[in-house]
């Protein structure tokens, strides 16, 4: 199955990773949102992260040209009749997620697979919103898309093979390494990082310092960023609702986030995007 065209639906961080990496390997993508405000914050952060790959010599500008011209962006979802793999990456809510895959799975040709970058939500039920689910797999990339390697490729249980199979190869040809992983709460990494992360809010409530509890798995379990300087990475609101999101789907305790965690999230600090999180950031 040989992919020509992507829909990205989502034009966020995350879907705008996703696009400049298959336009790096030489996709044309369009990227749908809702609006002409988030299209633009897209085309900001692609010309960032473009930059930053000039900067670091991982591109060329001939590169960096191509992969801006094989990039559009529409405000509606008549490209998805165009597409040869559609991908959805729209905030992970459940109401919304079914609102856009419902579209998706009307307005795609038949035998196109919808992917979902989901992170924490059941692959089997968003495949029930597609309305196709043996065309239906979750394909979770990691922040920032076009650095980090790792793609989890999730079936669902009425999922085609030939459809993980695809999600497989495409994810090679994208330049990164997919690994199937079944369909349960959390899936394989933020399903660990959830239990590690949370861990690690206890300790910091029992009075440990940040910087303790990260040196100390840094050295003690070879990772190269303790847990409370990711969660500051990837902001304490996307953790929160990872963690919330677990809590729910399992019921285990060690989910349950502290009343102290959610209140740091409700004050506004978020990590490096705020500032402050656990640790304290010039802006």
């Amino acid at each position: 199955m040989h992919v020509n065209t992507m829909c990205v639906v989502g034009a966020g961080t995350m879907g705008t990773g996703i696009a400049q990496v298959a336009a790096q390997a030489g996709i044309r993508v369009y990227l749908l949102e809702a609006s002409e405000q988030a299209i633009s914050r897209s085309g900001q952060l692609l010309d960032r992260s473009l930059q930053g790959a000039l900067e670091r010599e991982k591109l060329t500008p001939e590169q960096a040209a191509q992969v801006r011209a094989l990039i559009g962006w529409e405000t509606t979802y008549q490209r998805l009749a165009e597409a040869d793999w559609v991908l959805e990456a729209v905030f992970e809510d459940r109401a919304v997620k079914q609102q856009v895959l419902g579209q998706a799975g009307r307005l795609a040709p038949a035998h196109v697979p919808i992917a979902s970058n989901t992170s924490t939500l059941p692959i089997s039920v968003l495949a029930g919103f597609s309305g196709r689910p043996e065309r239906f797999v979750g394909m979770h990339f990691f922040n920032p898309a076009p650095a980090m390697k790792l793609v989890e490729v999730i079936p669902g249980e009425r999922t085609a093979p030939e459809v993980t199979d695809a999600a497989v190869a495409l994810c090679e040809r994208l330049g990164k390494v997919p690994k199937v992983v079944p369909d349960i709460p959390g899936f394989l990494v933020n399903r660990a990082f959830g239990a590690l992360v949370s861990t690690a809010i206890d300790m910091w409530l029992r009075g440990a310092e940040p910087t303790v509890i990260d040196s100390a798995i840094e050295l003690g379990l070879g990772h190269k960023l303790g847990p409370l300087a990711t969660a500051d990475l990837v902001g304490l609101d996307v953790v929160l609702a990872l963690l919330e999101s677990l809590h729910e789907q399992t019921g285990h305790a060690r989910f349950q986030a502290p009343a102290e965690f959610v209140a740091l999230v409700e004050s506004g600090k978020l990590g490096r995007k705020s500032g402050e999180g656990f640790y304290r950031y010039e802006q």
